[in-house]
């Protein structure tokens, strides 16, 4: 990412995209490419919901093209192991944990000390479902 917020880098998307309705187009003229690919960049830390209202872009179209530019990069993702080793995990207070699918998709659970969470279970039945 450029060096810029968060926040700064939705803001200056909606801006752009403003900037281009204003000159090309209204409801059904079709966004070019380079527009929803910044989208889509946006999209990968603001979350697709967020993103899609802000940029006033359909929100399945914005999951949609997430999903082709993970499979499209799906050989340069790698396929790294990581090891968890859960019997070291303790729940002290609250923990929450935040998973992200590369199409944008979000899970976030909060454990509480009395609470027991197979996490490898978990973040495979998140990675692997469909739809």
């Amino acid at each position: 990412m450029s060096g810029a917020t968060d926040g700064a880098r939705l803001s200056r998307a909606r801006d752009r995209l403003a900037r281009w309705r204003e000159r090309h187009g209204g409801p059904g003229i079709p966004l070019p490419d380079e527009l929803w690919a910044e989208a889509v960049e946006v999209a990968r830390v603001e979350g697709v919901a967020t993103t899609a209202r802000a940029l006033r872009v359909d929100r399945t179209r914005l999951a949609v093209r997430m999903r082709e530019q993970c499979r499209d990069a799906g050989a340069d993702l790698g396929g790294e192991f990581v090891e968890v080793d859960t019997s070291r995990l303790r729940v002290h207070g609250q923990t929450v944990i935040r998973l992200e699918s590369c199409d944008g998709e979000r899970l976030e659970i909060e454990l509480s000390d009395a609470m027991r969470v197979d996490v490898v279970a978990l973040a495979e039945a998140f990675w692997t479902r469909r739809g």
